[in-house]
């Protein structure tokens, strides 16, 4: 506009000199003057109109005529974990309080000889889990067992990129030990766990924090060997007078010096497309805490720090038709069995117990499974564990993999031996119970080990 106005005044006088008429000075300012006013409405139009027009938006992708879902760099991907949430719902009866329960198991809160019914929320299950990055995996698993307060069931890293087939498993974790053990509740194909789970692997199981190292053979089958070291720290269980007695856990005793050490052995064997058969040998060390018996206003411990190992063998056979079309049948038989050695020590001899159960698992149609299962303890009998056997049966409908009804009954009997010279005797000796179970899964929970 400057060089146009500058163009202008060195052009007006030999306008004025070549024409008839002329322009004056004054006329000419005024000229000027209109010209200037002109341009500074233009610019102050044009600045208002730039600050009301929205920025420019980004060219739209670009689009693929190919059908193929196009999956985003994980870069690109939210960061948030798979996350899932589990509820197993009872109402049920008990002639009096289990022998032997595990913390998952539905407690109704019956105490000593007295029968308990109602409803209970045997386990609120919380679970988060995702790839770290190329090298780990992380996975939480958060309960609430009979709403009884939050425990961090399992919390670990697990290493996905080691050579040599070796993978690192490290945090707080069940350990490997058996083969039900390490299942959570709603893989389990009955509302209780075996005997011989809360009798010699904990109330809690045998879990804590820890590290596991794996390797998995170059062989043409799979064959996996394991070894643990888990800080298990628990107090001598409490027998008191006219009561049922917790179980004298295995391990737990010194645990800040004392780590349980563990070893596994699993294979796996298929048979055609419709048989297949796994089975693991295991192996676990450490000292037990005993049994504390209170005596006239004092509490004596019997049996601590003795030394104890586990040994244990399971099986699995499962038969399962690979054409489904003409039916839904297939049957899953399962056994374990654990023996336990004490050292010497704390006023008692060198001694053995065990126990074991059998099972089956009878897909009828597709939604429904019949199970059986027998379970006895105290094969031999010890001074810290007596003689009970229990006989279970469910029924379960099963609408998806995310949610199940159950029914379930089971017989304990509490036999020979109930009455050691450390354990009270327990009556009464035969104690029925029913439960009808509801299980349903939210969320994108991971697929579990076969």
């Amino acid at each position: 506009m400057k060089i146009a106005l500058l163009l202008f005044l060195l052009a007006a006088p030999v306008a004025a000199q070549q024409g008839d008429g002329g322009v004056s000075d004054a006329e000419l300012q005024k000229e000027l003057e209109k010209a200037i006013q002109s341009d500074q409405a233009a610019a102050k139009q044009q600045g208002q109109s730039a600050q009301q027009t929205p920025a420019p938006s980004a060219p739209p992708a670009a689009t693929s005529t190919d059908a193929t879902p196009q999956t985003p760099p994980r870069g690109t991907q939210s960061l948030n974990p798979d996350i899932s949430a589990i509820l197993d719902a009872d109402i049920g009866y008990q002639r009096r309080a289990p022998q032997f329960q595990s913390g998952d198991d539905p407690n109704l809160g019956a105490s000593g000889g007295r029968h308990a019914v109602g409803f209970t929320a045997q386990e609120v299950e919380l679970a988060l889990s995702a790839i770290v990055d190329p090298y780990f995996r992380g996975d939480i698993f958060l309960t609430i067992p009979n709403l009884e307060g939050i425990e961090v069931e399992e919390a670990f890293a697990t290493t996905t990129s080691l050579p040599w087939n070796l993978q690192i498993k490290a945090g707080s974790f069940r350990s490997a030990f058996g083969r039900q053990h390490g299942q959570h509740l709603h893989i389990q194909d009955f509302t209780r766990r075996p005997l011989i789970n809360a009798a010699f692997l904990g109330g809690d199981g045998l879990r804590g924090p820890g590290v596991q190292v794996s390797w998995l053979a170059p062989l043409p089958f799979f064959l996996a060997l394991y070894g643990e070291a888990l800080s298990i720290r628990e107090d001598a269980a409490v027998v008191q007078p006219g009561e049922i007695g917790a179980p004298a856990g295995s391990f737990g005793a010194d645990g800040a010096r004392r780590p349980v050490l563990a070893t596994e052995a699993k294979a796996f064997f298929p048979f055609g497309d419709e048989w297949s058969l796994y089975g693991g040998l295991s192996f676990a060390s450490g000292k037990s805490p005993g049994l504390a018996l209170p005596q006239e206003n004092v509490v004596v411990t019997a049996g601590a720090r003795r030394e104890s190992q586990l040994f244990g063998a399971d099986l699995y056979v499962k038969w399962k038709p690979a054409n489904v079309a003409q039916g839904y049948e297939s049957l899953a038989l399962q056994a374990e069995a654990i023996f336990r050695h004490f050292g010497a020590g704390d006023g008692l001899s060198d001694e053995w117990d065990g126990g074991a159960y059998a099972q089956a698992v009878m897909q009828v149609a597709r939604r429904w499974f019949i199970g059986l299962r027998g379970d006895l303890i105290g094969i031999p009998a010890s001074s810290v564990t007596a003689r009970t056997e229990r006989v279970g049966t469910s029924l379960t409908w099963q609408g998806s993999e995310f949610a199940r009804v159950r029914l379930y009954f089971e017989a304990e009997h509490a036999g020979a031996g109930a009455g050691t010279a450390l354990l009270p005797p327990v009556q009464p000796d035969w104690a029925p119970a029913a439960f009808l179970q509801l299980e349903f899964s939210l969320g994108a929970h991971g697929a579990h080990p076969f």
